[in-house]
Formats: C-alpha cells, structure tokens, sequence
C-alpha cells in the first residue's frame, strides 16, 4: 500500500504537470471501487481549472475553480499514470481518465481498494478529514501533547504508530522502520514511553519518512510514480522483511511476529 513518501513524491509529481490546467473531460469506468465513483457528477467538473495540489493524510486533493474538491486515494494498488494523448489507449485497471489539452491522467488501480470522488465546499472537506491525526512532515510538532495521547492509551507502539487518528500517513514498513530507528521495541506499551522516549520515536519517524521521500519512495509491489519511476528506499529497509540487520560491524538477528494481522519485524537486541 502507497503510504506517506509515496503519495507525497505522487503530489509533487502531479503538482508540476497540472497546477493551473484546464480539466477538458473526465471518464470513468462503471466497475465500483473502495468507495462509488459517482460518475454522474463528474461533468459538473469539466472546464474547471485545478488551482492547487495537496495532500491530507494519504489522500490527493485537487482543488478546483470553479470551488470544488477532487479526491484521490491509491489504496493498495493504485498509481496515477500520465500519457501523451496520442499515445493513449485505455489500459486494464484503468478506472478514470482526465484529459488535458496535451495529455491524460490515468487513475489506475488493479485491487480497487482505492477511491475516486468529489467535495463540493470547504465543510464537506473539513467533515471528511476531521478525524485524522497529526501529520509529522507538514504540522507542527506539540510534544507535550502527543505524550498525553499517549498516556491515554495501552496500545502498543506498532498498534499506535498505525492510528490515524495520531499519525496520519505512516503504515507497516515506515512503522517498522521507525521503531527499529528509536530502538523501541514494537509490543511495548505507549503509556510506558517517557517524554523523551517520545520525542525520540517522533523524530525517528520524521527522519525515516524523509529519507524514504527524499529517495521517491519504496517500490516493493505495485508502486511505481507518476512518470513510471521506481521508488529505492526498498533498498536502504533496516528490519522490514529482513532476517538480520547489520550495525557498526556486527549482525544481529531480525525476528518476525504478527500483531493485529500485520507482520512486524525488529531486532530484539537492539529494541527494547
């Protein structure tokens, strides 16, 4: 599943090519995804210029003008695709095509796990995204308060790093890879984390989420970026899927356990 680094190099991607565009049309398949395409508004939507690019949580936001919201989610397979309208013949998986006057833009999504829709004013986009939580690469960090959440709950941290109602954005391999980064072992508790145990796994996650941005992500299954581009981040997993990690020389032992239906991977030497 795209998590926050992908969709994020997806938005930056996206913003460079159709920020100020004109949406000349806008198709859609009839084969439903995670959430109904509801095709018969999308006319409403042709002739409307894009004015910004953003991302909320893990979802694309097109904001429109004439004022309205496109939204986009990739789910677990989804990518957004560009072609030279020339070039373009409708693909398998291909679920909604925008034309531009010198190209397309694909919504492509094998497993259909993802989401296709439209917001019609500020309310409904604030209703949508009111219950997430807080994004540690565009919001501010209170640190005193995520310790209070953090004392409220008797989750462990893999359960809680997952929460999007606390972080939103990071999924299984960038909370691995967080984890393994603080030295803090997956099962503990979160109201066991002094404050500085907190600061110290927030800016982990910070830090693991921009080395994977800064390197287009991680390409394991089905992500690949807007221009086709493989992500490398893959390359640089300490523990995710991994059997041993190796540190200033030495080797030690990568163990697998599942919690709560996801597989979670850390060293039980160095996490404690």
């Amino acid at each position: 599943m795209p998590e926050l680094p992908e969709v994020e190099t997806t938005i930056r991607y996206l913003d460079s090519k159709v920020n100020g565009k004109k949406i000349l049309s806008i198709n859609a398949s009839k084969k439903k995804l995670r959430k109904n395409l509801h095709i018969k508004n999308f006319p409403v939507i042709e002739g409307s210029i894009i004015k910004s690019v953003d991302r909320k949580a893990k979802y694309i936001v097109l904001t429109l003008k004439p004022l309205r919201y496109l939204v986009i989610h990739l789910g677990m397979s989804g990518r957004l695709k560009f072609f030279n309208k020339k070039n373009y013949t409708n693909e398998k998986h291909d679920h909604v095509v925008m034309e531009f006057s010198q190209f397309n833009v694909v919504f492509n999504d094998p497993r259909r796990f993802g989401m296709f829709f439209m917001l019609e004013d500020d309310q409904e986009l604030k209703n949508f995204f009111q219950h997430y939580g807080l994004d540690l690469l565009l919001d501010s960090i209170d640190y005193e308060n995520i310790f209070l959440i953090f004392q409220k709950k008797n989750v462990s941290l893999k359960q809680i790093l997952l929460d999007q109602r606390v972080f939103v954005g990071i999924g299984n391999i960038y909370a691995n890879e967080a984890l393994f980064h603080s030295r803090l072992h997956p099962e503990r508790k979160s109201n066991t984390l002094s404050k500085v145990e907190i600061k110290q796994l927030v800016r982990s996650c910070r830090h693991v989420l921009e080395l994977s941005l800064k390197n287009g992500g991680s390409s394991i299954n089905d992500y690949k970026s807007p221009d086709g581009t493989l992500g490398s981040f893959q390359n640089m997993f300490q523990v995710y899927q991994r059997t041993e990690v190796m540190l200033k020389k030495k080797c030690y032992v990568v163990k697998k356990i599942v919690q709560n239906g996801r597989s979670t991977f850390f060293s039980p030497t160095l996490q404690k």
